[in-house]
């Protein structure tokens, strides 16, 4: 489900929730975990009205399933399945109600809380509520994620767990655990049966055949199937009051899927999501920061002044953080004093290596251009600029249009006007094949044109246009 949803031992507090709540979530859990890793059938009064729903439908499954269905369910309700297949009989089956299900299981240990060894049963560590619904945390966030864990419902006796809600994260660890031990997802399920049933593994070839052959029942299990998207939305619910909360790592969560247009969960509005992302990179968030920066690169109509001034913090705050994009596109902003940046070509190179250093391959190309045509003459260091050419130079194979066009005015910047010439000559004949925008191929190549026959005049190129304003006019 992507970057974002994939998704401290007291809860704290979000803003706007009741205290009294979060903390009632917290005790409705540890209550549970308690119970359940006991084996005590008890533990199912702490499970909401909707996870009896889906034991029932895992009965079903156990009945009347076929092959092809059971492969359609997440990895750790199929091996709920078969546990039942493996443990009883289509009589013993019929006589079982979700509850008396969700009972089953606890006492036989067929589900349990994961534990650690030192601190036990798994605590949240932060719950978010809105409204009757509860998601919660199983840790800390990382630098790109929410550990979202279960998630909680508000009944008339109080908060219970959505046992269903914990499917498709269980099921991914299971599929993660399969392919990290270099073996199918049948494989492992038999292993995994065999380790539960404490017997010999049981073939799925035996169990994958329905105790009870009826196509209206299969037919009723296909309209009745679960929505295992529900933890998505509840959490996205999560992630909206904590945006709201200012929290940057949710604001930059809300405002990736209202770019995404084909998202479930978020309806798509570019702009809202620049909103959200603005506001993500404003409270420090620095992936944010370059999103942010990069979605207002890609207007160039709206280039000027005042649409610098809004980019530039963003650009200054990814750079910081060693994005090296946001290095390169500062760079630029210094090169031409965008900004109310004060024109500064040595402070432009600096950045372009740094840029370099973060593994940018074009940044070497940028800073010997810089180096060479800066429009500051005491500024200017073409011998810098023709010694980090050297790189490029033993290349010259590899290189484009532009990277060829770089090198000649590094040649020119040092009078070494027959090598200038002899690069510009191979970046013109080039240059054709590489712009498919008839009006950028044009420009492009009539300026790589002009430096052609000013060295063959004896004469350099000292940089005189805006890169910015020939993307606002189309030629760039």
């Amino acid at each position: 489900m992507g970057l974002w949803l994939a998704l401290w031992a007291a809860p704290a507090l979000a803003a706007g929730d009741d205290l009294a709540e979060i903390n009632a979530v917290s005790r409705a859990w540890d209550r549970y975990a308690q119970l359940v890793n006991a084996n005590k059938p008890e533990s199912a009064d702490l499970l909401a009205t909707s996870s009896f729903a889906h034991f029932a439908f895992l009965r079903d499954a156990a009945l009347y399933a076929s092959a092809e269905q059971l492969r359609r369910l997440p990895s750790d309700d199929r091996v709920k399945v078969y546990l039942l297949r493996a443990g009883q009989d289509e009589a013993a089956l019929k006589q079982l109600d979700g509850v008396a299900v969700a009972r089953l299981f606890a006492s036989k240990g067929w589900i349990a809380v994961r534990s650690d060894e030192e601190n036990g049963p798994v605590s949240l560590t932060h719950v978010t509520v809105s409204g009757d619904h509860a998601v919660s945390e199983i840790g800390p966030p990382t630098e790109t994620n929410f550990q979202f864990g279960p998630d909680f419902v508000r009944e008339k006796d109080g908060w219970k767990y959505r046992l269903e809600s914990s499917a498709l994260d269980a099921s991914g660890a299971f599929d993660q655990a399969a392919a990290k031990a270099g073996v199918t997802n049948t494989q492992m399920t038999e292993f995994v049966l065999g380790r539960i049933l404490q017997a010999d593994p049981p073939r799925l070839a035996v169990l994958d055949r329905a105790p009870v052959d009826n196509a209206a029942a299969r037919i009723r299990l296909n309209e009745q199937w679960p929505d295992y998207d529900t933890v998505f939305r509840f959490r996205v619910e999560a992630l909206q009051r904590k945006a709201e909360a200012d929290d940057s790592l949710a604001q930059l969560a809300i405002g990736s899927m209202m770019l995404d247009d084909e998202s479930k969960y978020m309806a798509h509005d570019p702009k809202k999501a620049l909103e959200w992302l603005e506001r993500a990179s404003n409270n420090g968030n620095a992936r944010a920061a370059m999103f942010t920066a990069s979605l207002l690169m890609q207007d160039p109509a709206q280039f000027g002044d005042a649409h610098y001034r809004r980019m530039l913090p963003h650009l200054q705050r990814a750079a910081n953080a060693s994005n090296g994009m946001a290095m390169v596109e500062l760079s630029h902003f210094y090169v031409e004093g965008l900004a109310g940046l004060p024109r500064d070509c040595k402070q432009a190179a600096d950045w372009q290596a740094r840029a370099e250093e973060a593994g940018i391959e074009h940044a070497r190309n940028e800073q010997v251009w810089t180096l060479a045509t800066c429009p500051i003459p005491a500024q200017r260091d073409p011998a810098r600029a023709l010694e980090l050419a050297q790189f490029m130079i033993e290349r010259k194979d590899k290189l484009s249009s532009g990277e060829l066009d770089t090198v000649a005015a590094a040649f020119a910047a040092n009078s070494k006007f027959d090598q200038a010439v002899a690069y510009q000559t191979e970046a013109v004949a080039k240059a054709p094949e590489e712009f498919t925008d008839r009006k950028t191929r044009a420009a492009t190549i009539k300026r790589m044109k002009g430096r052609l026959a000013d060295y063959r005049k004896g004469r350099d190129y000292v940089l005189d246009y805006s890169m910015y304003e020939e993307a606002k006019a189309g030629t760039r």
